[in-house]
């Protein structure tokens, strides 16, 4: 029998244009094996459902804030990637921050800014280095800013609360930024990112609009191990199955985990599709791969 595929997509993320993206992506190039059909979040009834296995698309909220996993947990309905705990885990930059602290796994040093209840005068930044200001959770590197003295910090922590009410002010570290896709607990070949936008850093622009963003695959022995190890440590500490990706930033020799992503970018462009290749999987087969490993 043929198994039956719906790709959730869409609903109120700020993210939503990239997950239409991802979705039309995955239908476009799914294997025969499978009956496919696309729905945006919004629509998506549960109880209207034909014994069908979900394929999560929904970058940002509804889809890795673990909503969507919780409800399909609940009628016990099948779907891709990491149930609603891990999901949630990751989502909360701060608690995926103390996770990644307690298990042992480097991520750059931070502070924690509650809308509530912390005072911006009392935070102290270095003035010998950088910061990231974030949102404690969402996608994309919307509301991101980079800042080099605390002049610039009202502002950027303004932008940052259009998209989270709680944000952390994090250490930048600017000497090279990789990221690692995770398929069934098998790290797959590390890539390196390098950008030529504006901010300096791997943005939106640098993501979706500039042509000047270049990915490339780690050559170096002694680094793929070091890389490949971090990131599925990282991963594991989350509870993460299925499929993801982690993000690791370097300073000299020092590796540091900034983010676990649970439904990351999917066209046949995207990060994750590229390091598959490149360990010689088609996009289509990682469709299936990631289906099958239900």
């Amino acid at each position: 029998m043929m198994n039956k595929v719906l790709v959730v997509f869409g609903g109120d993320s700020d993210e939503k244009e990239i997950s239409a993206l991802s979705a039309t992506s995955i239908l476009n190039n799914i294997s025969n094996d499978f009956s496919a059909r696309k729905i945006n979040l919004n629509d998506l009834d549960l109880n209207l459902l034909d014994d069908e296995i979900i394929f999560i698309a929904v970058h940002g909220k509804g889809g890795e804030d673990g909503h969507l996993q919780k409800a399909l947990e609940t009628k016990n309905i099948r779907f891709t990637g990491s149930g609603s705990d891990a999901t949630k885990k990751c989502w909360d930059k701060h608690l995926s921050k103390n996770i990644l602290m307690k298990n042992g796994i480097n991520t750059p040093f931070s502070y924690y800014f509650e809308k509530s209840k912390t005072d911006i005068r009392e935070i102290s930044l270095a003035p010998s280095k950088k910061y990231f200001v974030k949102p404690i959770s969402n996608g994309s590197s919307l509301g991101i800013s980079k800042i080099s003295n605390f002049n610039q910090l009202e502002d950027a922590v303004l932008l940052a609360q259009k998209f989270s009410n709680n944000i952390i002010i994090e250490e930048a570290y600017e000497d090279a930024e990789y990221t690692v896709a995770i398929l069934d607990n098998k790290p797959l070949a590390p890539l390196e990112i390098k950008v030529s936008v504006p901010s300096g850093y791997y943005d939106y622009e640098a993501k979706y609009i500039s042509s000047k963003t270049r990915k490339t695959v780690v050559s170096d022995s002694r680094l793929i191990k070091e890389l490949k190890a971090i990131a599925l440590d990282a991963y594991l500490s989350h509870g993460c199955r299925g499929w993801g990706r982690v993000d690791i930033v370097s300073r000299g020799e020092e590796h540091a985990v900034i983010e676990i992503n649970t439904v990351p970018g999917f066209t046949e462009k995207s990060l994750f599709p590229f390091a598959a290749k490149h360990d010689g999987i088609s996009y289509q087969d990682l469709i299936s791969t990631i289906i099958r490993g239900i």
